[in-house]
């Protein structure tokens, strides 16, 4: 039974990969940008969990279990076929029966963790309550909250952000200092700033010798576009110039894309609105989170 689970969670992760890369290969530029924004969506969610719902639901804007759609005063329709998606499970075995990550020791049993798949259901696929508009579309280019909550984040992550007149670029990463224009409108230094710390983020360590210039900014740009999209700001479409970025290879793609979405994740975490919260809740299935 557990080598079945584990064969259903890696084929439909396949099958999500193969669409994605297939899209793109086709010139299919649309699907890249879907997944990108399906991130800023379910940025709680690990990269795996989020190319397996949009691919099985590709109108989904929230989901969770049946439990907690029921504590929200949504149900789910007759007939309504779940969503799988990996969520984490622990397991006692005999040591010598052990398979997977050890995590807990004594004499006689090892605790190990590992993943199997569950069932959510979007709330599409749901009646009932309405439930509060929790994205920030209301933003509508006003970035005043989010911003300064990005400069706190910023600077509590040990980087130093300042500003000059003289600047060709609107932005710069110097590897622990970040320097943006003056004098730009609040909505753009925003997205600047989510740039730059992307590269922070992404490019300042030992995998900055194996990316070109072009894969670097396009990642950085990648960030900023899933931060911007999940407030609801107006975004453009650069981050679809990865089609060109990786000529076809699969697991470099899905490798960059994987760490987008953890950088724009940790982003969008330290600057979301307290109401966000709930929306968090919401993403979430009972009884455990999925996996991150």
């Amino acid at each position: 039974m557990a080598t079945d689970k584990k064969s259903a969670i890696a084929e439909a992760v396949s099958a999500a990969t193969d669409y994605l890369i297939a899209s793109l290969k086709a010139g299919k530029s649309e699907e890249l940008t879907r997944y990108l924004k399906a991130m800023s969506v379910f940025h709680h969610y690990s990269f795996s969990n989020t190319m397996m719902i949009i691919l099985q639901r590709p109108d989904a804007t929230r989901v969770a279990g049946f439990q907690a759609w029921k504590a929200l005063g949504r149900n789910v329709r007759k007939g309504e076929h779940g969503i799988m998606v990996m969520a984490p499970a622990m397991s006692r075995k005999k040591k010598d029966e052990a398979h997977g990550i050890a995590l807990v020791d004594d004499d006689k049993t090892t605790s190990h963790m590992y993943f199997r798949p569950v069932y959510v259901f979007a709330q599409e696929q749901t009646e009932g309550d309405e439930l509060p508009d929790l994205r920030s579309s209301q933003v509508e280019g006003d970035v005043s909250v989010h911003f300064d909550r990005l400069v706190k984040h910023v600077e509590s992550s040990g980087i130093t952000l300042e500003y000059a007149d003289d600047m060709r670029a609107d932005g710069l990463s110097h590897g622990g200092k970040i320097t943006l224009k003056r004098g730009m409108p609040e909505a753009e230094t925003f997205s600047i700033l989510c740039h730059e710390l992307g590269h922070e983020l992404l490019h300042r360590g030992d995998r900055r010798k194996d990316t070109s210039v072009v894969v670097r900014e396009t990642e950085a740009e990648a960030v900023a576009f899933v931060v911007c999209s999940s407030l609801g700001l107006a975004t453009n479409d650069a981050a679809v110039n990865y089609i060109h970025l990786y000529n076809g290879d699969a697991d470099l793609l899905m490798a960059s894309l994987s760490l987008i979405q953890k950088a724009a994740g940790e982003i969008l975490t330290a600057i979301k609105t307290p109401e966000a919260a709930e929306d968090k809740k919401i993403e979430t299935a009972e009884p455990y989170k999925l996996a991150a």
